[in-house]
């Protein structure tokens, strides 16, 4: 209550101050953010190194850790990053298709986008050459390529091993979704959609493993929601967490499930996972697919995210996404694309949102994330206080404008907005490996605006 009565004054002492969002305004902003977009978008590809089409993302250590290395940040080519970029400039175009500027740059973006993608399935990093052999008993086979980070160069065997990772359904989901935008933009339906089978094909029923975060975070066995991995666990007999912390405390030993083989897609851990914003990026693709009424998974989904509304344990609803309003964000979109109905838990994030907004509109995650990770939490903030007033949700308009003259505020010279935390490694290095992008949170901001002016025009 002291929090919404400071928010009030500000918001009462702006309106005197004649400090108004005005379309113009808008414009002028998106304009100098689209510029960016354009001019950081890479025009050459750099043989293994950057590629035409991408937007620049940063792999960063944080602290230093064992395996990992020292404190350092890399630039890196992901599919998140790409994927992230491409839906939201493509949700922004197909809002207001006279941005041109817009469709050039979806254009240059597909042919790289489809590098990471195989069989209609998309993987967090690419094809690349190994920095190194990566079996004690035999050569690497020639013309091996396996995934990796681009720029970050990892020492040892086993975690080189650990970083060609398996294809998952989050990064599949996202990225069959831009398939999706580029095929309804352009006119071109060069694949076909994915279908929900590939999803289903993974769900949390009937396993014989469990992973050891989703235990100590008290997610509940038999959610029959979707998994994240696409790939075969390691299974146990009968499974306690008495061996599988047993398997991961000697991960180190051939003899272990957690223990990555050489030159053979890696699920971390040796435990496929459960999380609440893969499941509710899963639900975006299959609803904006009409797809949703026909998956298995998508009740089990449902079930999952409730469980983490439920819980309020927002910061921890992740386990790649230490932001605690990415969670916010993941969910509204979801529900955005199902058409969904109001409901309890649409109200329930509304009134966290609308709890947790500073007298300035700003949001906070943790310290531990990016140090409050401030920029990227008030663009999630902001981007799903848009999404639930779009799906008819009662959110002040003042508070909107309220977070929109911050980040209007904090944009930079060239048009871009400070990169924050858009995905972590997970697990133990949730709070030490972080994946950053000023283009992917500039890209946020073109939706938001746009929204914005939709919004403002219909009134």
């Amino acid at each position: 209550m002291i929090r919404f009565g400071i928010v009030l004054l500000v918001l009462i002492s702006s309106n005197i101050l004649g400090q108004e969002i005005s379309l113009e305004k808008i414009e002028t902003h998106k304009q100098k953010a689209l510029t960016y977009l354009e001019n950081s978008q890479i025009k050459t590809t750099t043989e293994n190194k950057t590629f035409a089409g991408e937007w620049p993302a940063y792999m960063h250590m944080t602290n230093a850790f064992v395996l990992l290395g020292k404190s350092e940040k890399y630039r890196d080519s992901n599919c998140f990053n790409m994927t992230g970029v491409f839906n939201a400039l493509a949700e922004a175009y197909l809002q207001d298709t006279t941005q041109s500027a817009i469709k050039n740059m979806l254009k240059n973006a597909y042919p790289e986008l489809l590098s990471y993608r195989k069989d209609s399935l998309f993987n967090f990093w690419k094809l690349l050459p190994p920095n190194r052999d990566l079996s004690r008993k035999t050569d690497n086979p020639e013309g091996l390529l396996v995934r990796r980070p681009t720029h970050y160069k990892l020492k040892t065997r086993f975690i080189n091993n650990a970083a060609n990772v398996a294809f998952d359904n989050d990064d599949t989901s996202m990225g069959n979704l831009s398939l999706f935008y580029y095929s309804r933009i352009f006119g071109e339906k060069q694949f076909q959609n994915v279908g929900y089978a590939t999803f289903d094909k993974y769900l949390d029923t009937n396993r014989k493993a469990y992973h050891w975060h989703n235990y100590l975070v008290k997610i509940p066995r038999e959610t029959n929601a979707f998994l994240t991995w696409q790939g075969k666990e390691r299974e146990f007999k009968r499974w306690s967490f008495f061996k599988a912390a047993m398997h991961n405390l000697v991960f180190y030993l051939p003899s272990s499930c957690a223990n990555p083989r050489p030159f053979k897609p890696y699920i971390p851990w040796g435990a496929n996972d459960i999380d609440a914003v893969v499941n509710a990026n899963i639900l975006t693709y299959l609803g904006s697919t009409q797809q949703l009424e026909n998956s298995k998974g998508r009740k089990g989904a449902e079930r999952l995210i409730n469980y983490q509304i439920n819980r309020g344990r927002w910061s921890r609803a992740g386990m790649y996404y230490p932001n605690k309003y990415h969670f916010h964000y993941a969910v509204s979109r979801s529900m955005l694309a199902g058409k969904d109905k109001i409901s309890a838990n649409g109200q329930t994030i509304l009134s966290h949102l609308l709890d947790t907004q500073f007298q300035d509109g700003h949001f906070e995650s943790r310290r531990k994330v990016n140090k409050k990770d401030i920029l990227q939490s008030t663009v999630y903030g902001l981007t799903s206080l848009l999404n639930l007033k779009e799906l008819g949700y009662d959110v002040p308009k003042d508070r909107i404008n309220l977070t929109m003259s911050f980040l209007l505020k904090h944009q930079n010279e060239d048009g871009s907005w400070n990169g924050g935390v858009f995905f972590s490694g997970g697990t133990v290095v949730r709070n030490v490996l972080h994946f950053k992008s000023e283009a992917y949170t500039t890209a946020l901001m073109v939706l938001a605006m746009n929204k914005w002016a939709h919004f403002d025009s219909a009134q």
